[in-house]
C-alpha cells in the first residue's frame, strides 16, 4: 500500500498559491488539502493550478457552523456537492454540532453518505471538537450504527476532550481506527489538542503513543486491500501553536514539525 502525503493549505495562506505548490511540491508531497471557494471561476483556477504542478488534492469542508438545523443542513449540502464536484481524493468534512441531538447528527450523516453515492467522491468525517465525532464515546455510538462511516482521524481532539491518552477508552478508538480513511497527524496530550514541539523528549510517551495508532490505522488500510493511505501532517499555527510571550512568534515551526512527523510515519510504517 502505498503512502500520499498531503499537505494542508492550513497555515501557508500568506504564500501566494503558486509559491505554496512550489514548495510542497519540492519537498515531495503527492497533494494538497484545500478548501474551495463557492465560485467556479475561481475554483476553476485553482484546480488549474493543480493540475499543472501534478498535485492531488484532499478537498476540505469546514464551513458550517449555522445554529439552525434546517439552515445548517442546506449549507452541508452545498459545500459537499460544491467539492465533490472538483473530484477530489476525498472529501474531508467537519461535519454537525456537538450540541445538535443524536438524530439530528445522523440525518446528517446520512444525507453526506446519498451524497458520496451519487458522486462517487468518498466523504470522510474528522474527529474534531465541536462536531459530532468531538469525543471517542460520542463517535462511538454513530460507528456502531453506521457500518459506511468512514473517519478522517485525529485522535488529539479526542485525548483533550477526555483530559487522557484514551487508554480507558479502548474499544472506541480501535473502533474509530477499523474506520480510519484519512490521517490527520498531529500530537496531542490530555490536556492539548497541539504539543508545543514533538520533538521534545519530554514528549516522547505521548509521540510514541500517536505513532502506535497512526500505524494501526496504516495496517487496517493495507489489510483490507486500500491502494494507498492519505496522511496529512497537521501541526497547525496559532493558535494552535502557541506564541512565545509577548511576541507572535510560534514556539514550533510549522513546516519542520510536519517534515518530522512525514519522517516518523514513514519510518515507523517500513517497520510493519
Amino acid at each position: 500500500m502505498d503512502l500520499k502525503f498531503i499537505y494542508p493549505r492550513w497555515g501557508s495562506s500568506h504564500l501566494s498559491w503558486v509559491d505554496f505548490l512550489n514548495k510542497v511540491k519540492a519537498a515531495g508531497y503527492q497533494g494538497v488539502e484545500i478548501d474551495l471557494p463557492t465560485d467556479p471561476k475561481k475554483k476553476r483556477e485553482i484546480y488549474a493550478m493543480l493540475k499543472d504542478f501534478e498535485l492531488e488534492f484532499v478537498a476540505q469542508h469546514w464551513e458550517t457552523k449555522e445554529v439552525n438545523f434546517a439552515k445548517h443542513q442546506d449549507q452541508l449540502k452545498k459545500h459537499l456537492y460544491n467539492l465533490a464536484e472538483a473530484n477530489p481524493l476525498l472529501i474531508n468534512s467537519h461535519t454537525g454540532m456537538d450540541f445538535y441531538s443524536y438524530a439530528q447528527n445522523a440525518k446528517l450523516l446520512e444525507m453526506a453518505h446519498e451524497i458520496e453515492e451519487k458522486t462517487g467522491v468518498a466523504i470522510t468525517h474528522e474527529t474534531h471538537r465541536s462536531r459530532f465525532s468531538f469525543a471517542a464515546h460520542a463517535c462511538f455510538s454513530y460507528l456502531e450504527e453506521y457500518s459506511f462511516l468512514k473517519l478522517t482521524s485525529d485522535l488529539s481532539h479526542w485525548c483533550c476532550v477526555a483530559e487522557s491518552m484514551l487508554d480507558n477508552q479502548t474499544l472506541a478508538v480501535e473502533k474509530a481506527i477499523s474506520h480510519t480513511y484519512h490521517i490527520h497527524a498531529r500530537v496531542g496530550s490530555a490536556l492539548s489538542p497541539q504539543l508545543i514541539d514533538p520533538r521534545d523528549t519530554n514528549y516522547k510517551q505521548q509521540l510514541d503513543q500517536f505513532l502506535l495508532w497512526w500505524v494501526k490505522m496504516l495496517k487496517n488500510a493495507r489489510d483490507k486491500g486500500r491502494a494507498y493511505m492519505t496522511i496529512t501532517p497537521e501541526y497547525g499555527p496559532f493558535p494552535y501553536s502557541l506564541y512565545k510571550p509577548n511576541t507572535q512568534i510560534p514556539m514550533g515551526d510549522q513546516w519542520e514539525i510536519n517534515e518530522f512527523i512525514r519522517k516518523e510515519i514513514i519510518e515507523s510504517y517500513r517497520n510493519i
